[in-house]
């Protein structure tokens, strides 16, 4: 099959399949709930991935596998401040990311704790679990 045969008769660029990788232009698409996606421009989207997959069966799959994953919010936060902090001036105030963020301070200092506890458990894993 030459690698054109994939995508079918569609126009404009192809898609990859996020399940199999394969390439295709009429395939279908989702939003699945994913609290490790911030949106580059559009807070309301923040906490939601658009899925592709080139067939039903392939969302599906994708589908089940968000639904299995657990929605921290913490992580959600902290990808929304580290966002927020791309576009601040050095040194920005807690007071200042939580208007940049829409998030209370109590929710900042959450989300802070939630990314020093998970970097202290990656750099001290315990004995009986590899790095």
């Amino acid at each position: 099959m030459a690698d054109n045969d994939a995508v079918g008769e569609g126009e404009g660029p192809p898609e990859l399949c996020d399940w199999c990788g394969r390439t295709w232009r009429d395939g279908v698409l989702a939003l699945v709930p994913d609290s490790s996606a911030v949106h580059t421009s559009d807070p309301d989207k923040d906490g939601k991935r658009l899925i592709v997959a080139c067939s039903a069966e392939h969302l599906a799959e994708l589908q089940e596998e968000y639904r299995q994953r657990p929605f921290v919010s913490e992580e959600l936060w902290a990808w929304q401040i580290v966002h927020a902090l791309t576009s601040a001036t050095p040194g920005a105030t807690a007071k200042l990311i939580a208007h940049m963020t829409g998030l209370t301070i109590p929710q900042i200092d959450q989300a802070i704790a939630g990314r020093n506890e998970q970097f202290l458990h990656r750099r001290n894993p315990p004995k009986d679990e590899p790095p």
